[in-house]
């Protein structure tokens, strides 16, 4: 329950968590299966007690997928688990309000408070003292492990930088890379 707390206590004043169940492997087969691992089973069940945010799968233009290399998923040792964060407000429609009434009021810089996966990003990254890696990937794409590290690299510079890339002053840039 003391841990529970701080970790609630932390993301409410604008840290991000990062839950990885490492079990998309054996989510069950279909539409939503990854979120009903055990794994995700198990990890609901601990943050029952915390407040939440509504979560959602990281959308393609979601920030995380542009903060510094330009993602369309977020792959470790799996590459069939889904990115999870904190779900985006609904934009609102009249054009008369100024623009804090049009972005949802959310702390740490629109960044989500908290992110979950099943890909096992860490075993992706991990290394034994001979510089070999330390676990094989499951999934078999030639580039998986360069893409889990530039998923982590995205996560860190999104979790450090907020959301400033989701400003429109950018947009010509990431067009242009």
């Amino acid at each position: 329950p003391q841990a529970l707390a701080r970790i609630d206590a932390y993301m409410k004043q604008g840290g991000t968590v990062l839950f990885d169940t490492r079990d998309a492997i054996i989510a069950p087969p279909g539409p939503g299966g990854e979120s009903r691992s055990p794994g995700m089973a198990a990890l609901r069940q601990i943050l029952s007690s915390l407040d939440i945010p509504e979560l959602e799968p990281v959308q393609k233009d979601h920030v995380l997928t542009k903060t510094f290399f330009l993602l369309r998923d977020f792959p470790g040792r799996f590459n069939s688990g889904q990115l999870w964060v904190e779900a985006l407000a609904a934009e609102k429609e009249d054009e008369e309000l100024d623009e804090k009434a049009r972005r949802p009021a959310r702390g740490g810089d629109g960044v989500s408070s908290i992110l979950i996966t099943s890909n096992d990003l860490a075993g992706a990254w991990a290394m034994r003292p001979d510089g070999q890696q330390m676990l094989p990937l499951v999934g078999g794409e030639p580039r998986q492990r360069e893409m889990a590290y530039r998923a982590g690299v995205n996560i860190v510079m999104y979790t450090l930088t907020g959301n400033y890339k989701a400003d429109q002053v950018h947009v010509p840039a990431l067009l242009e890379r």
